[in-house]
C-alpha cells in the first residue's frame, strides 16, 4: 500500500516537472509577441519632451507651461521673464 502511494506521488511530481518545461518551453518559442506587447505598453506610457524657450531645459510635455502661442516654459516665472524680454 505505501509502495503505490510512493509511486502515485513520483508519477505527480514526473508529471508536474514536465508540465512545467514545457510551459517554458512554450514561452520561449513565441518572444516576438511579448516584446511586441512590453514595447506597445513602454510606447503607451512614454511622453514627449518639450525644451523651455527661456532656459532651454527639457521637461515632460505634461509639466511644461504654455503661452498663446504654444511655446513650452518650465515655470510662470520663465514665462513671464520672456514675455517681459520681448
Amino acid at each position: 500500500m505505501i509502495v503505490r502511494l510512493i509511486v502515485f506521488i513520483a508519477i505527480f511530481f514526473i508529471g508536474w516537472w514536465l508540465y512545467r518545461q514545457f510551459i517554458m518551453f512554450k514561452s520561449k518559442q513565441s518572444p516576438v509577441k511579448s516584446e511586441k506587447t512590453e514595447s506597445a505598453t513602454k510606447e503607451d506610457t512614454q511622453e514627449s519632451m518639450v525644451r523651455c524657450e527661456q532656459c532651454k531645459t527639457f521637461m515632460p510635455r505634461s509639466h511644461a507651461v504654455h503661452d498663446q502661442d504654444a511655446r513650452p516654459f518650465c515655470s510662470a516665472d520663465h514665462l513671464k521673464t520672456f514675455n517681459h524680454k520681448d
